[in-house]
């Protein structure tokens, strides 16, 4: 099968497309240059949609929203076309016959205000001629099928990142069983088993009519037992099948909690940031209390009688030397009149004479102090004044201590800035453990890890239940090879049996076949497989094992387990040991071995194939992929591009550059044509641009493993 061109309309952003293909042996390589947001995923599942309906939609299929989500009328007709040549070979010695179908998908999505519906799909197949398109009315869906099986969709159809599945799951079961189904799907190692199933069922069929003929009691007694033993066998291993699909996801989800709870717990735990922020802000309200209560004692400090003594300092001490000069000269205190005015009580002058006789010369003296004191009280009113002064005013003239009223402030000043520092600093700490909560989910790690505990518990008792079935099925096994010995004999001495005994004689004879063809088939196939992978990864990485390159081998284990051995043959982790750019490389390896060994000739479409690739890496696997493949479609941006020119210059067939006209004016140069959402094409190669794709030169350049749906 080779893709020749796919049209879509209204699929999200691309609501007029149209891609064609190379289908040159010379030149298989065709080049959808795209940047992120640029539509390469939509095209992906758009593709995988025609072919494989809703079943190929990411996550729910219900709730994706086919139509553009800026589309205003009430219905919506969503269309893919994609048309495909196959090869048909009718007869041994004639040549193959190239056969051209178009298959249609359309769907049509009715909106409601904010609500939206979607009809089921349907699906129209044409063969081309050059007549015209025949319609092909009988199931298009199983021709389809039968090209591209569902199972084989990851293979034909990769996204760069989620074909690291093969070798990055949370469970190790999950990653064998993708691996394994992918090997069976297209080595068709799943029609030989099932033939097998057929085989089975045939001789059980068979055992059923030997019980109901006239054979003896013991034959008829032993084919009940193998009949039982079959039902217990199927039960056995549905157990076996079911519990080892539990147990995987058990272990999924045991290691996808443990790894929440590890980032949670690197992170920081939100219980435990909860209450460090508690305590921080308990310790921010303290500190601003205390810097209120600083800002009062400054106030205080400001109205102190020291910073009024050191600012007069000067003047206080001219004062102080007048007033000491007063003091000399008798003048402070004045204490005359209290001292007349005692005199004049008591009666008797400070001369002894007394004053309180009615004697003439008595009045005299009494009334010559009453004149005293009263001339006093008009004349010594300034001097009343400095004496005040003075002795009010003592405490301004003591001497100034040695540490003053600056040290005080500096002292003062350095508390505040202390607290100011530390007010700073629990911001700064509130802010971070705000930022450190908003960053990491909403976790509580201690019920993570009880879930974590619980997981753990099931897997065990799944894998014990699984462990418990396996037991008791090699039982039953055994007992059904003793029934059917029984039996057989049986029927052989009683010589009644004889047809039936040839039939089942021949049906397990057969089965026998089937059984070891498929072992053969998984030994062999697997071994092939394996060493194209291998052969095409180191080529891909360039590891030389006889140089002693870290990476010596990658195989595929009997377990379908895709390992990687390193130095001394020591096994190496792919999902921790590799880098980002090997572990792709790795993927795609096994996907080119695998269907280069199957022969199936089909398109490997690859998005961002180059994703954290650079260098002789980026181009090997380049090479590889393009060497491998019958036809190769690569969705590149343009930094997966760099450094790979050369190489598209000799093998791409076909190339075109998709544009997001809404990336414009903060990475196109100029503005687009239309305002309306939509995917743009132009013809410009892998080193082409134009007034639709010229890319600002200013913008960083994006990274392409980010590529959004």
């Amino acid at each position: 099968m080779k893709l020749l061109r796919a049209r879509f309309e209204n699929f999200r952003l691309l609501r007029d497309l149209e891609l064609e293909f190379s289908t040159r042996p010379d030149k298989n390589l065709t080049v959808i240059r795209a940047e992120n947001e640029t539509g390469k995923t939509t095209i992906l599942t758009a593709m995988q949609w025609a072919f494989f309906g809703d079943e190929a939609l990411p996550g729910d299929a219900k709730s994706y929203r086919l139509g553009p989500i800026d589309w205003s009328a009430r219905n919506c007709s969503i269309e893919v076309h994609v048309d495909f040549e196959v090869t048909i070979t009718k007869r041994a010695g004639f040549a193959p016959e190239q056969r051209r179908y178009r298959v249609i998908r359309r769907a049509v999505e009715t909106l409601d205000q904010t609500k939206w519906t979607r009809s089921d799909s349907v699906l129209e197949m044409y063969e081309l001629t050059g007549a015209g398109g025949t319609k092909k009315e009988n199931h298009p869906d199983n021709r389809l099928r039968t090209e591209l099986p569902p199972e084989l969709r990851e293979i034909f159809f990769t996204d760069g990142d989620r074909a690291l599945s093969f070798i990055e799951a949370d469970s190790m079961t999950i990653k064998r069983k993708r691996v394994e189904n992918a090997i069976k799907a297209l080595l068709g190692l799943s029609v030989v088993e099932e033939a097998g199933k057929h085989v089975k069922a045939a001789g059980a069929d068979i055992n059923k009519q030997v019980k109901e003929t006239n054979a003896s009691e013991r034959v008829r007694k032993a084919s009940k037992r193998i009949e039982e033993l079959d039902e217990e066998i199927a039960g056995y291993e549905a157990t076996i099948a079911k519990a080892t699909d539990e147990q995987g996801r058990a272990e999924e989800y045991f290691e996808k909690l443990t790894r929440q709870i590890e980032n949670a717990l690197r992170a920081g735990n939100r219980s435990e940031l909860v209450e460090e922020l508690h305590n921080v802000q308990i310790q921010l309200k303290r500190e601003k209390q205390q810097e209120l209560s600083l800002a009062r004692d400054l106030g205080e400090l400001i109205k102190d009688q020291l910073l009024a003594r050191q600012l007069l300092a000067g003047h206080i001490e001219l004062a102080t030397a007048q007033l000491d000069k007063l003091r000399e000269q008798g003048d402070i205190p004045n204490q005359a009149i209290p001292v007349l005015l005692e005199r004049l009580k008591e009666g008797t002058c400070i001369c002894g004479e007394p004053l309180s006789s009615h004697d003439n010369d008595a009045e005299r003296r009494r009334k010559h102090i009453e004149d005293l004191v009263e001339q006093s009280r008009s004349a010594d009113a300034a001097k009343m004044l400095i004496t005040e002064l003075y002795f009010g005013a003592k405490t301004l003239m003591e001497p100034l201590p040695k540490n003053g009223w600056k040290s005080r402030y500096i002292a003062h000043l350095d508390n505040r800035k202390g607290v100011a520092a530390s007010i700073a600093q629990l911001n700064g700490r509130e802010a971070q453990i705000e930022a450190k909560m908003a960053s990491i989910p909403d976790v509580d790690v201690q019920s993570l890890q009880t879930d974590r505990k619980t997981a753990r518990r099931a897997a065990d008792e799944q894998g014990e239940i699984a462990s418990r079935a396996r037991v008791k099925l090699e039982r039953a096994k055994v007992e059904k090879s003793d029934a059917e010995q029984d039996r057989d004999k049986g029927l052989k001495e009683g010589q009644k049996g004889d047809r039936l005994r040839g039939e089942l004689i021949v049906s397990q004879d057969l089965w026998i076949v089937f059984d070891r063809a498929l072992a053969r088939l998984k030994s062999d196939e697997l071994q092939r497989v394996s060493g194209l992978m291998n052969d095409i990864f180191l080529e891909m990485i360039g590891a030389d094992p006889d140089q002693g390159a870290i990476i010596r081998q990658a195989a595929i284990s009997p377990a379908f387990d895709i390992i990687v051995l390193g130095p001394d043959d020591r096994e190496l982790n792919p999902d921790r040991d590799l880098n980002g750019a090997s572990r792709r490389a790795l993927t795609l390896a096994f996907i080119l071995a695998l269907t280069q060994v199957s022969e199936v000739e089909a398109p490997n479409i690859i998005d961002t194939p180059l994703g954290m690739m650079s260098g002789y890496v980026k181009a090997s696997v380049l090479r590889a992929a393009i060497q491998h493949s019958a036809q190769l479609v690569l969705f590149l941006t343009r930094s997966e591009i760099a450094g790979t020119e050369s190489i598209l210059k000799q093998y791409a067939g076909a190339v075109v550059t998709l544009t997001n006209p809404a990336h414009y004016p903060t990475m196109l140069m100029h503005p687009p044509v239309s305002n309306t959402r939509q995917i743009v094409k132009c013809d410009c190669s892998y080193d082409e641009e134009c007034e639709i794709c010229a890319r600002r030169m200013d913008v960083a350049a994006e990274t392409p493993e980010m590529e959004p749906a």
